[in-house]
């Protein structure tokens, strides 16, 4: 588990949050959740970059690089005051932004277990848009999102097609066309652009493909093409570039020429057995550089142009995909939706009385059967006026009250009509 903790970055005033499996940070719009979330997906990142490049000199002292990033790649521009401050430890590392200044350090460097982190934002819908490939975006979430979009899809040929949960239909992306369409699963009643189906569909259909993939796809290839691998090059020429290592294996026609440094970099990257082995044992590069053990999904809004009862199936899904026990996945969401709580919330309370429930077929009634979890691994919170607090009570669960007093500020007026109706 990691603990972070905000105080005055946009709207947020005071936050404080203990991540675990999974987390939900619910709150009405504007309240600062995408802004906790995109700090999280941002110190995760810093931790994942210090860690695979086992250097803390890109960003110790130097609070703009930490600021800067965040501002420009998650559209945060003006969030930061004098009196920001950031904090975030976890097993690897502990880092602290406060008072304009930013300092890091190692708690374990050698404990990374490589993450794939992904951010799925609200906007997950432009890749419907035919038009979208000619917009030049700046190195924003976005933009990220999209390029890996365009790989992902590769995955879902018509000999592969993606079922969207209980809908009744498939995806598929043709790549001669350059197109996705959305089939219903008979085959027979239709076969439309994504672009042309409903809202629903356009936000439910990259957000599963991404999360089938992100959890099993990257795990069953044996050659994945990295998409940070540019980026972790130059991470792995800067260790390479020590002389005990290349020495080794150019000898003495050495000479740290930028052609010899990306030869070694790709050949290692790329699985070269002799060179693993002579950097194994004092970095345990191939670990931390180059095996991903888990992914770190933050997605916004999953709920997104979705029926209620889909919203729980979402749910149902996320939860039986993210449960994968040879793998530490982490999951955040940011949420409108109560649907998305009440979800959640069924998960619990079905992990906490499975062994009463004897009767084999009575489990199976319940639709959440395979998406059960231990409420100690999920963390729900609510955002309200800039200030964070936990809404579960002592055995995890989401307070009765909770749900009552959200339903109540829906029904007041109907409640106060309903005195004068006859």
């Amino acid at each position: 588990m990691a603990e972070i903790e905000i105080k005055n970055v946009g709207p947020v005033k005071e936050a404080k949050l203990t991540l675990k499996k999974v987390n939900a940070i619910m709150g009405p719009q504007s309240s600062g959740k995408s802004t906790i979330a995109k700090i999280i997906s941002h110190c995760t990142w810093v931790e994942k970059d210090v860690a695979t490049s086992q250097s803390l000199k890109r960003y110790n002292n130097n609070g703009e690089s930490f600021k800067n990033y965040l501002e420009k790649y998650h559209k945060m521009n003006k969030y930061f005051q004098p009196d920001s401050y950031i904090s975030y430890e976890s097993d690897v590392v502990k880092m602290k932004y406060d008072k304009e200044k930013f300092v890091i350090d190692w708690k374990d460097q050698y404990a990374y277990k490589r993450s794939k982190i992904s951010y799925i934002p609200s906007e997950r819908n432009l890749i419907t848009l035919p038009e979208v490939e000619k917009i030049k975006f700046d190195k924003i979430n976005i933009r990220n999102f999209l390029f890996e979009w365009y790989d992902v899809r590769k995955n879902y040929m018509k000999s592969k097609e993606l079922s969207l949960l209980n809908l009744g239909v498939n995806y598929y992306y043709n790549e001669k066309a350059d197109e996705d369409y959305i089939i219903h699963q008979n085959g027979k009643s239709y076969n439309i652009l994504l672009s042309d189906a409903s809202s629903g569909l356009q936000s439910i259909t990259p957000l599963l493909a991404m999360i089938d993939y992100l959890i099993f796809g990257i795990y069953n290839q044996e050659e994945t093409v990295s998409y940070e691998w540019e980026d972790r090059k130059q991470r792995v020429i800067e260790i390479l570039s020590e002389e005990l290592v290349c020495k080794k294996y150019f000898g003495n026609n050495f000479n740290k020429s930028k052609e010899q440094l990306n030869e070694i970099a790709e050949k290692l990257a790329r699985g070269d057995e002799h060179l693993i082995k002579l950097v194994k044992n004092r970095l345990n590069i191939q670990e931390m550089l180059f095996t991903t053990h888990n992914s770190q999904l933050i997605i916004e809004e999953p709920e997104q142009n979705l029926f209620p009862e889909t919203q729980r199936d979402l749910i149902y899904y996320l939860l039986e995909k993210c449960l994968d026990k040879e793998r530490e996945h982490r999951l955040t969401i940011t949420t409108h939706s109560p649907y998305i709580l009440y979800a959640l919330n069924n998960c619990m309370m079905g992990e906490l009385v499975k062994d009463k429930m004897i009767n084999a077929s009575e489990q199976e009634k319940i639709k959440c059967a395979n998406s059960l979890i231990d409420p100690k691994c999920v963390s729900i919170y609510e955002i309200h006026d800039g200030k964070l607090k936990n809404i579960q009570q002592e055995d995890g669960l989401i307070s009765d009250n909770y749900f009552d007093t959200k339903m109540k500020e829906l029904m007041d007026d109907f409640y106060v009509m309903l005195n004068y109706y006859e």
